[in-house]
């Protein structure tokens, strides 16, 4: 009875307000995802749709070091939030056991664009012996990231999840998941005195045109064009004065010296008042030189790896299986590549090349022998 009065309250004051919400609602995609020094990965991960007693699982953890999981990797929300809201809270809710009692959160992390990001929200706690749903986040918990309706409407939005072995426990870890699910909180009443109608990116040979068109502007003081190497980090690099005009207004500006890769850009709107919001974000590949890459491409072990690096700068080297799963890395200031992470594969292996700024440099694969 207490729990449905408060489910009730919640009800009550969502109704009552601004705020909607969208879910709870499971994922669609699932798949392991390589966490360095990890003892175990996830057996049967699409199990981790639906609360019907049918798990993901991970087997035993080790007694030693070391003694945590790769991250469960959990996307394909699909939850349609409307465009043009505003994102208050995202809500994650776990269902998992260990009938055994010796498993706990190891790192409980959101995705964006499929990439692990925001604040961690594991505190170690214990998995209960039966199943019981745990929350995380919450209607006013952004995990500290940036929210437009795109991003959240995008595949790649999701959730990553890691187990450990309780801290000197003994006995084997039954950890296992249910189910996941993600609600998503918003508000469809954006205070801002401007209508963004367009905001749109295009390359214009050696640079970057970006326009955007605006409706019935009213006490806006500027517009800032932010960029990023990774989708994640965003500087600012132009600022324009809002004309304020009351009918329909076109703004352009040129990024002469555009990114390497590909870059993400969005429009931060900011009111006289010193109040803000973001525009969605726009992804633009861009090469401004040959991209780098690893060779030979038949290598053989015991012999040298190079890398293209005409700069000599801090390039680091990601290699995986073609499960996706990562395998190591290589970093280097030279045209020399370690090859450490190597020594024990065989066959295909893939790799991502990418500079200190975090910007992909390049991508391929080798057939090591």
């Amino acid at each position: 009875m207490k729990a449905f009065l408060l489910f009730f309250i919640s009800l009550f004051t969502i109704l009552n307000s601004d705020a909607q919400i969208k879910g709870p609602k499971t994922g669609g995609g699932f798949s392991n995802e390589t966490i360095s020094g990890s003892n175990k990965f996830w057996f049967d991960v699409e199990n981790a749709e639906g609360s019907d007693n049918n798990y993901t699982y991970f087997s035993d953890l080790n007694t030693g070091s070391n003694s945590y999981t790769d991250y469960i990797h959990a996307n394909k929300f699909t939850l349609d939030v409307p465009v043009g809201v505003i994102i208050t809270g995202i809500q994650v809710d776990i269902e998992r056991s260990d009938p055994d009692q010796n498993t706990a959160d190891y790192s409980i992390r959101i995705l964006k664009y499929d990439i692990i990001t925001g604040d961690e929200k594991s505190t170690g706690d214990a998995y209960t012996a039966t199943d019981t749903e745990k929350t995380f986040g919450g209607a006013s918990d952004l995990w500290g990231e940036v929210w437009t309706d795109d991003m959240i409407n995008d595949n790649g939005f999701g959730i990553a999840i890691a187990a450990q072995r309780i801290d000197g426990s003994s006995g084997l870890t039954n950890g296992r998941i249910d189910n996941i699910t993600i609600t998503v909180y918003y508000n469809n009443a954006s205070t801002l005195p401007v209508s963004l109608v367009n905001f749109s990116v295009k390359k214009n040979n050696g640079s970057i045109d970006l326009n955007w068109i605006t409706d019935v502007e009213s006490n806006m003081n500027n517009y800032e064009i932010q960029r990023s190497a990774d989708g994640r980090s965003y500087s600012t690099i132009r600022s324009i004065q809002s004309r304020n005009s009351v009918s329909r207004t076109n703004y352009s500006v040129n990024d002469s010296k555009p990114l390497n890769g590909i870059a993400y850009y969005r429009l931060k709107m900011i009111e006289t008042n010193g109040s803000a919001t973001y525009s969605k974000i726009v992804a633009v590949q861009f090469a401004t030189g040959n991209l780098i890459s690893v060779y030979p491409t038949l290598w053989k072990k015991g012999t040298p790896l190079h890398i293209t690096n005409p700069n000599n700068e801090k390039l680091t080297a990601y290699f995986f299986n073609s499960a996706g799963q990562q395998l190591g890395n290589a970093t280097t200031i030279n045209s020399s590549l370690p090859t450490t992470a190597l020594a024990n594969q065989k066959g295909i292996i893939y790799f991502r090349i990418i500079n200190a700024e975090g910007q992909l440099l390049g991508n391929g694969h080798l057939l090591v022998n």
